[in-house]
């Protein structure tokens, strides 16, 4: 019998045979070449039919009609005739710490080649980070907040217990020496310890995520200059929990911001520069497709669909929106539920092109790395998914996925479903 550590290692060498061997379709050169493709580069530009695309190393470093693009001599050449290349997808609201390392195939194989992680251990995320990129995992990219920073609770982990505005601003500290990329704030945060901890890191250039704690509303977490603030249903529990609240429901308190008062609060969010991350498949699938009270699900079906029509008016009034999931080890499944959230901004009333850039273009202008994510553009790193269907006729064909591209190495999608189904078997 394997012990769990052999069965460990044993299930990732089974995954790289298959994936970085020659019969699973791994490039042996350092030179990649895709032609006849038809490249959405999520610019906003149109698609641009019977394209090449060449991919050194890693980079990008030609783009271009197909006659016009010179072949590099000994070139790994994959005829993309009928498909569609898009950037890597990034999930900008998962939990990588409970999801652990078997998270990892499934979201190369849907795709998903970033990650912005909200919360968990720190020394494994860095462990990780370190080992994909020093190729010795498969992997996406991983922007990481460490521990949480959150008011006293019981029987969680990977948390920072802030009751004070001082020990708050120590918090601040403590993050920015352990190098974190963001901090992520928490729902029992004390407002006092929220709002000194804001001052705190606007002081240190440190952008913050909010999980808005109870006490503080939406306005007053935007004001205080949250990067980004998370999950659809914040808003209503700013409008039950804010003082004067004049909703007693989660009902009344979604209808509430349906109107003029939510007209003005988005308008403040698009002022401010404050992104939003709604991660309505979570609500989805906690709240509606999973419940198991039928007198309840008339309701949270109500609420859902208000929910949607909120981040509608959120994306009318120019709110940066960000696609995430909040994949963890409970109920959304990583990658998979990504494309569940870009339909249901397609039915919130993105284009599909909308909804690719708020898994492309937008997490990499909300990053700070337009310079190498996002867009498929020269010089950029190369993430890349190839689909046998056009994302922009069908949002759902961001599923078909052909191929994917992970730092210029090309992962036909049959080799990394070997592996999953390998590790499913090793268990």
């Amino acid at each position: 019998m394997l012990t769990r550590t052999n069965a460990y290692m044993y299930k990732w060498f089974l995954f790289f045979f298959l994936v970085c061997s020659p019969l699973a379709g791994a490039q042996k050169n350092d030179v990649l070449v895709l032609t006849h493709i038809t490249v959405i580069d999520c610019t906003g530009a149109p698609p641009k039919p019977n394209s090449t695309v060449i991919i050194t190393a890693s980079q990008i470093t030609a783009v271009g009609p197909q006659d016009s693009v010179s072949m590099p001599a000994g070139a790994r050449v994959v005829d993309g005739s009928g498909k569609f290349v898009i950037p890597g997808l990034w999930d900008i609201h998962g939990h990588l710490t409970d999801a652990t390392e078997d998270s990892f195939p499934l979201l190369i194989m849907n795709g998903v080649t970033g990650v912005r992680d909200m919360g968990g251990n720190l020394k494994q995320i860095d462990r990780w980070r370190s080992e994909i990129a020093s190729g010795l995992r498969i992997g996406p990219h991983i922007v990481r907040a460490g521990p949480f920073v959150d008011g006293p609770k019981e029987g969680v982990s990977d948390r920072l217990t802030v009751r004070t505005p001082d020990q708050a601003r120590k918090a601040v500290h403590q993050l920015k020496a352990q190098g974190v990329d963001f901090i992520e704030v928490h729902n029992a945060l004390p407002p006092e310890a929220f709002f000194a901890l804001m001052a705190e890191a606007r002081k240190e250039h440190i952008p913050v995520a909010v999980h808005l704690p109870k006490d503080v509303s939406s306005a007053e977490g935007s004001d205080a200059g949250a990067a980004s603030l998370e999950h659809i249903e914040t808003i209503s529990e700013s409008a039950l929990w804010r003082k004067g609240a004049t909703a007693k429901t989660v009902e009344q308190a979604v209808d509430e911001n349906l109107g003029p008062a939510g007209q003005a609060l988005f308008q403040r969010f698009a002022n401010n520069g404050t992104g939003y991350v709604p991660t309505l498949v979570a609500y989805e699938r906690g709240f509606v497709l999973w419940s198991n009270d039928p007198a309840a699900l008339k309701p949270r079906l109500d609420v859902h669909e208000k929910q949607i029509e909120l981040v509608r008016m959120m994306h009318d009034a120019g709110v940066p929106i960000m696609a995430g999931s909040d994949f963890s080890d409970w109920g959304t499944v990583p990658g998979i539920d990504l494309h569940n959230e870009l339909a249901l901004l397609v039915e919130a009333g993105f284009t599909p092109l909308e909804a690719l850039q708020a898994a492309t273009l937008n997490p990499a202008k909300f990053l700070g790395k337009t310079e190498t994510f996002g867009t498929i553009q020269v010089g950029h790193t190369a993430d890349l998914v190839l689909l046998d269907a056009n994302p922009l006729e069908n949002i759902s064909h961001t599923r078909k996925i052909s191929a994917v591209v992970l730092g210029g190495k090309y992962f036909p999608l049959a080799s990394i479903q070997a592996r999953a189904l390998l590790n499913a078997a090793h268990r």
